[in-house]
């Protein structure tokens, strides 16, 4: 596998639990994002970029931003970006990814608290199921495709579903 440079949120507990999972790994170096504040450009190439933060209602923390906007990476490579809770999470992660397509870097795997509690997985299960889709190349972004060839009542009611249960995660209190 690759190497994978991780950039996470130090003042977020639930970023520093995940950073320590992904630490347990050898071919993982993580980094705090709050040391790259004051730096101009950040070099890192030769590998994959990830990003752990956690949403701010919706929007994502300045230190990541930051990093984002300073970062000199391989634009052939395949990032990931991990959203690990707070409120608005799905939008935090759109607007990650959508920040990090405008400066080149190709994003195909991105996560959610939600999307891995869909999937049952937690704490080291998830950071071992990221890597795995890391390493083995494997997109985890929705095809289009599919949506596409659903006709205009089937996908409103498979995005109302995935809504209506999206609405219910949260008012269960598990986005905190």
């Amino acid at each position: 596998m690759k190497d994978l440079v991780l950039f996470y949120d130090d003042t977020k507990k639930s970023c520093r639990d995940y950073a320590a999972e992904f630490a347990k790994f050898d071919h993982v170096e993580c980094e705090k994002a709050s040391e790259y504040v004051n730096e101009q450009l950040i070099y890192k190439t030769g590998g994959q970029i990830g990003l752990v933060f956690e949403s701010e209602n919706g929007k994502v923390p300045y230190s990541v931003l930051h990093i984002i906007w300073r970062l000199i990476a391989d634009k052939r490579e395949s990032h990931m970006i991990f959203v690990t809770g707070g409120s608005r999470e799905l939008k935090a992660l759109k607007s990650a990814k959508h920040d990090m397509e405008k400066r080149g870097l190709y994003v195909r795997n991105v996560y959610s608290k939600y999307i891995l509690q869909k999937q049952k997985l937690q704490g080291d299960a998830a950071v071992r199921h990221i890597l795995d889709e890391l390493s083995q190349g494997h997109e985890n972004l929705p095809q289009k495709e599919d949506i596409q060839n659903m006709n205009k009542k089937e996908r409103r009611r498979r995005f109302r579903k995935e809504f209506k249960a999206y609405r219910k995660y949260m008012r269960q209190g598990y986005c905190e």
